[in-house]
């Protein structure tokens, strides 16, 4: 069961509590998927070194058995070796095992290494394709539904939730090497002594029946843990979003205690979790003496087993203690990262059903009139979903390469859906939209992407330098045409005042400059594009109005000619346009020429 089945049978019972086999079936078969070849490569050395492991256990029978001179463990043991090697003195025989042992010891430690290697790069490696993953379907799947995603939830899944996953890998991996270690002791106990193996594989299954509740509470605090941790980071990406406004009116406090609550919810589930892993430790080592005390007595007082296997076997239960210990320790462990790999689920499952054709090699900029055909597009209030709300209604609508045309009307009136649309965030739910006679989808959507520049009212910049900035649209860009664009659109004197130029840093999302002078950049980004099609929207209303009037003359003069859509709501800006249309509830209402 992949990622895909989980995310259709659901995650829990009727009853509501979580479901920890379906998931871990999940999480187990994408990892053997990613693993391939390589996984079956490392899962030969952890059989390997769990041999070596085992050999060595063994050989310590005959081992003290010439040490301590008991002759029927030696003959059964190690006495054909013996007859061939020609040992026949106790120094020699010793001598012989120990040369063994020091050669079966290297060897382990060669396979010990290599395997640890080999485990520890497919985990970080199925960490990375999880992220990329993600990255991969967020950037092909279609902005309708990604405008509705929290930017905090995203973040969190691509650096907390992802980190829980990897944790919760590594403590896999762990577990099924231990497993394995503990399947080989087991053979070599029964081998050694069946009856006193049985006894202590029976009190080994009582851990682990003690195991599953505390696996079901790991996994509930991995639900908690996953949506307080996503909480904070919510809180406090908008605190910081709403930093000014918070501060000028003195209402940070509401902030602090809403983030200090969720803490110590926060705070005492873990330390439950970290008390319960205490105590489940505490009673493992409590059962290890046990069952080492009643194998001794067993083996010595009911069964007479010659001193080196008691001592042989006394040794492989108390090793025994560690890969189970390891396995109760990692099983809580992925119990508490199956949440977070759960939302990792969630959201490749909702972008897949989303995604649209990816950037890549594309085909020519499309040629000809873009054409809107009975074009609704509406968004329900709140939640961006399509239906009854803002948006377009049945447009119809012609605009030709390199005309210059102005969008006007109301707030709320369609004029940004109407953009989205003409960029091709939006599909049309109904009507469409061709570019010289192709529906604009697929292939040719992916190529007119390709040739259109948009700038926003609120442009995005990074917290970067201004140069990053500017090469992000072309990263062909060179320097001479970067302080081309710059000075095009005004803004080169302000760039050559800052400390280090284009080198400077310009702060979160730009927050170093004015709003005139991120426009600017952010118009010199678009310029530096070279598009075919050029959508402004309110690219320039923190610019005065003479400005303006300049920048967008400039602009329209641009060689090779583009197609230019702007919209406005100042009078003096749309008097440069060479056509006027007004948007009102969604449809043109009337039109002007200039």
């Amino acid at each position: 069961m992949g990622w895909r089945a989980l995310a259709t049978t659901g995650r829990t019972d009727q009853s509501g509590s979580p479901r920890f086999l379906p998931s871990l079936a999940a999480f187990l078969g994408d990892f053997a998927r990613y693993a391939g070849r390589g996984g079956a490569l490392a899962a030969c050395l952890v059989a390997a070194g769990a041999l070596f492991e085992s050999l060595s256990l063994v050989l310590l029978i005959p081992i003290l058995a010439v040490v301590v001179g008991s002759g029927g463990a030696l003959a059964r043991f190690a006495g054909p070796l013996f007859q061939a090697a020609g040992a026949r003195t106790p120094f020699t025989r010793l001598l012989l095992l120990l040369a063994i042992f020091a050669v079966l010891m290297l060897v382990r430690a060669v396979v010990v290494t290599w395997r640890d290697v080999r485990l520890a790069a497919l985990q970080i490696g199925f960490l990375e394709s999880l992220r990329g993953g993600v990255a991969d379907q967020l950037a092909a799947a279609r902005w309708d539904r990604l405008v509705r995603l929290r930017h905090a939830r995203i973040a969190h899944l691509m650096s907390g939730d992802i980190q829980r996953v990897s944790t919760g890998a590594s403590f896999l991996v762990q577990s099924a090497v231990s497993l394995v270690m503990l399947a080989t002791q087991c053979v070599v106990a029964f081998w050694l002594a069946p009856d006193l193996a049985l006894v202590a594989l029976g009190l080994l299954l009582i851990v682990g029946l003690a195991l599953g509740p505390m696996v079901a509470r790991s996994q509930r605090l991995g639900r908690f843990v996953t949506g307080a941790n996503l909480s904070l980071l919510d809180t406090s990406a908008q605190f910081l979003g709403g930093l000014k406004l918070a501060v000028s009116q003195n209402l940070q406090g509401s902030f602090t205690a809403e983030f200090q609550s969720t803490l110590r919810a926060l705070t005492r589930r873990q330390v439950d979790a970290l008390r319960q892993r205490s105590y489940g430790r505490l009673w493992l080592n409590l059962l290890s003496s046990a069952v080492g005390a009643a194998i001794l007595l067993i083996g010595f007082g009911g069964l007479h087993e010659p001193a080196p296997v008691l001592i042989t076997l006394l040794l492989i239960i108390s090793r025994m203690n560690g890969p189970v210990g390891q396995i109760q320790q990692g099983l809580q462990q992925v119990a508490l990262a199956l949440p977070a790999y759960e939302q990792v689920v969630e959201l490749k499952a909702e972008l897949t059903t989303v995604g649209e054709a990816r950037p890549g090699a594309v085909a020519a900029f499309p040629e000809g009139a873009v054409v809107f055909e009975d074009v609704t597009f509406r968004h329900l209030p709140e939640t961006g979903d399509a239906g009854p709300g803002r948006g377009v209604e049945g447009l119809d609508f012609r605009l030709e390469p390199n005309a210059f045309i102005g969008i006007s009307g109301p707030s709320g009136a369609g004029k940004t859906t109407f953009a989205d649309l003409l960029a091709g965030l939006f599909p049309p739910q109904r009507g469409r939209i061709t570019v010289g006679g192709k529906a604009l989808e697929g292939d040719t959507l992916a190529a007119w992407r390709e040739g259109v520049s948009y700038v926003s009212q609120d442009p995005f910049l990074f917290h970067d330098t201004v140069r990053r900035n500017l090469s992000w649209a072309n990263p062909r860009s060179t320097e001479t045409e970067m302080w081309a664009a710059l000075e095009l659109v005004g803004a080169a004197p302000l760039v050559q005042r800052l400390e280090h130029g284009l080198d400077c840093v310009v702060g979160e999302r730009g927050a170093l400059v004015s709003g005139g002078e991120r426009q600017r950049i952010a118009l010199a980004r678009a310029i530096l594009r070279r598009p075919r099609l050029m959508i402004l929207d309110e690219a320039a209303n923190a610019i005065d109005v003479n400005a303006e009037r300049d920048l967008m003359q400039r602009i329209a003069a641009l060689s090779p000619d583009a197609t230019i859509v702007m919209i406005a709501h100042r009078p003096e800006s749309l008097a440069l346009c060479r056509q006027v249309l007004r948007l009102e509830d969604g449809r043109f209402v009337e039109s002007a020429r200039h």
